[in-house]
């Protein structure tokens, strides 16, 4: 639909999409972007706008930046906090904009390398729609309409699976496939699956791409019906420049050296050569003589192991680079595992702690949530032998993290009653970082005791598109950074022995087909399999009896849900208190349900004790410790672990002599043994020092 107004040149198209309509809206917000679509779905509003630089950058591939973030305004609230403004991003946010950007990427054609800016402005949130889908639709119309250079559109979904069928844009803890795509295929998937089969997470993808169709329709005819700004970003061929044979030389036997640090010093000596050709003769800046040179690099490298079939550290197409394993090693963590497959190693610990204490707190549009289980994955720069600066975690810390924890969740037990924090620290780093992070905290997490439903491994697969030299696209297994650099994909697959329980591609392609999805799936089940079973032999294969003896004791007790109140006590008195006398953290469930961490067993006993006294109230003829609270000149109120105090009357405090005053025998604060006598109608109970 077109409409015309004295301010405004609207064009907007209307798709039936998910349940409700879904409005792509051009024209009335942002109109000095270069692209600007608003997306209308339910009351969910978000604003896209795409723009471009004008100088052009050299370094390989589209400088691209994706911004996603989310007003509290949408939904209708203030942020908490000392500061009432939105800050930096949040992990939510930082993953939406990855999502966004690994769909956009592939799309540009090659040769444009201007800046490019996309952000995304969540300005209404009714809590039924996915922003972040609505985002990757509204980005790729922004884009679309742009007039830059693109393959394809693209767009993207939200499979889950409910009552025995699949679903749009509803997230599900147990299957949840968010998939950017263009009209040829998939171009980004991100999935969190419950060792679900890989002809099931095939099926999901295709239901998704299907879906996609009437968008990809609206976003087309949005860009057919938006006159495209007038600008000069422009896709430009590679330039062609003569290299000198000798170089090319150097290249083909860079190939055949093995050791990456060697390899890397070898093109390095090359690459200086080549600057120092292209200085002498002008024809090429430096910063562009780099770019081709690492093009020619690239080009060389894939050629090489297409006709020799095999890959440049010596390895089969199908090979897995060797593979150690221990756990244990850090013996004050509460559980701890080294994992190293070739170059790449990650060192990961567990710490466990209180549910209610040490949980994540996480304030989202929908109001304020906890994390039990946090999975966080760290790159120090010693890890690829570089001096860098110390930062914190970065946008690929970030998502490398949350693929572990998607790979991990849906396997811990259902009654974990602690929260779990693991830390992965990349040690060395040479490709598939991550899927080391997901086999090493695997087998932390069961030094640690932690009863996993099944151990998992993860497997980062390649490709290399088919040419004149090859039939068909060819798969590698376990890549390293090098194949990652010169690959056309980075297919990581995290799962146990029955199914597949993450899964990440992205691609430098515009799109994938679902033979090769379909292909590398099973090539890369036989991989887990294969690490799985090394993992199992080299460390251990079901969970530990016991936690480390550093780690926290977890006791339960199950209370009556009417008794909460008085274990609380007013202000939550009487549950600090019992904390401080316990050295203990308690967390009181909604259904009475109480756990209680301790270091020691003592504490633990004294917890339990407390509150069986708390929530049980005093048995006549049973004996209590008690603390001296008040002196009276008729008896002494004793405080015996209950919320009311005990009367102990002043010829019950010593057998076989009488006192004029109960100071003769006690101080206040003195610790001492009761006996409770009798309890009357009102509450009040009687006690006895003399006959406990």
């Amino acid at each position: 639909m077109i409409t015309e107004s004295p301010f405004f040149n609207i064009v907007s198209k209307e798709i039936e999409w998910a349940g409700a309509p879904l409005t792509l809206e051009v024209g009335r917000i942002a109109r000095r972007a270069l692209g600007a679509v608003t997306v209308y779905h339910r009351d969910t509003v978000i604003l896209c706008t795409v723009c471009a630089g004008k100088e052009v950058s050299f370094g390989g591939g589209v400088p691209l930046s994706v911004y996603y973030q989310e007003k509290f305004s949408s939904a209708g609230r203030i942020p908490g906090g000392f500061v009432k403004r939105e800050g930096k991003p949040s992990e939510y946010e930082t993953l939406v904009s990855r999502y966004i950007d690994r769909m956009l990427r592939p799309s540009f054609l090659k040769g444009f390398s201007h800046e490019v800016q996309v952000v995304c402005t969540v300005l209404s949130y009714d809590t039924e729609t996915d922003p972040g889908v609505l985002s990757m639709i509204g980005a790729s119309a922004a884009v679309a309409i742009s007039g830059l250079p693109i393959q394809e559109i693209s767009s993207g979904v939200r499979v889950g699976y409910k009552n025995g069928q699949f679903t749009l844009n509803t997230p599900n803890e147990n299957f949840d496939v968010l998939m950017g795509a263009t009209p040829s295929g998939p171009s980004m998937i991100e999935c969190q699956a419950t060792s679900c089969t890989e002809e099931f997470i095939l099926e999901a993808l295709r239901f998704g791409h299907q879906a996609l169709h009437p968008v990809f329709e609206g976003i087309h005819w949005l860009k057919d019906n938006v006159k495209s700004p007038h600008h000069s970003h422009k896709s430009s061929k590679p330039e062609e420049f003569d290299f000198p044979n000798e170089l090319q030389e150097e290249l083909d036997n860079a190939c055949q050296v093995i050791l990456p640090e060697g390899r890397h010093l070898h093109l390095e000596k090359i690459l200086s050569a080549w600057k120092t050709l292209c200085e002498e003769h002008g024809k090429i800046s430096l910063e562009h003589a780099e770019s081709y040179f690492y093009e020619k690099w690239k080009k060389t490298a894939r050629t090489y192991i297409i006709e020799k079939q095999k890959r440049l550290d010596g390895r089969r197409w199908d090979e897995i680079r060797p593979i150690f394993c221990e756990v244990g090693l850090l013996p004050r963590c509460h559980g701890s595992a080294l994992f190293t497959r070739g170059h790449t190693q990650a060192l990961v610990t567990v710490t466990l702690g209180s549910r209610q204490d040490d949980s994540q707190m996480i304030e989202r549009l929908s109001g304020i949530e906890r994390e039990y289980f946090m999975l966080h994955y760290s790159f120090p720069p010693y890890a690829v032998g570089e001096v860098g600066k110390m930062f914190a975690p970065g946008r690929r810390e970030i998502g490398h993290g949350r693929l572990a924890q998607k790979a991990l969740v849906n396997l811990l037990p259902k009654d974990l009653s602690c929260t779990v924090r693991l830390a992965s620290e990349i040690t060395e780093s040479y490709g598939s970082s991550s899927m080391a992070t997901v086999c090493g905290a695997s087998i932390a997490l069961m030094d640690a005791g932690i009863r996993l439903k099944a151990p998992v491994a993860g497997i980062a697969m390649g490709l290399i598109s088919k040419n004149s030299s090859v039939e068909e696209d060819v798969v590698l297994w376990d890549i390293s950074g090098t194949e990652d650099f010169l690959g056309d994909m980075d297919f990581k697959v995290a799962g146990t022995e029955q199914g597949i329980t993450a899964l990440q591609v992205d691609l430098k392609i515009n799109t994938l087909s679902f033979g090769v999805i379909e292909r590398t799936l099973a090539q890369a089940k036989i991989g887990r399999l294969h690490i799985l079973k090394t993992m199992e032999e080299q460390t251990i294969s079901v969970p530990r009896d016991s936690v480390s003896i550093y780690a926290p004791r977890v006791s339960r007790i199950k209370i009556p849900v009417d008794k909460i109140r008085d274990l609380v006590g007013p202000g939550g008195k009487n549950i600090k208190h019992l904390c401080d006398i316990s050295q203990s953290k308690i967390d009181i469930g909604e259904d009475g349900q109480v756990s209680i961490f301790s270091y020691r067993a003592e504490d633990a006993e004294c917890a339990l004790k407390a509150i069986k006294n708390l929530t049980q109230g005093p048995i006549v003829g049973n004996v209590y410790d008690g603390v001296v609270k008040k002196l009276l000149d008729f008896g002494a109120f004793v405080n015996f672990g209950f919320p009311q105090d005990g009367l102990v009357h002043v010829t019950e405090i010593l057998a076989g002599k009488r006192l004029t005053h109960p100071s003769e025998q006690l101080k206040e604060g003195q610790s001492v043994q009761v006996r409770v006598l009798d309890i009357d109608k009102s509450g009040k109970v009687q006690l006895s020092i003399r006959q406990a």
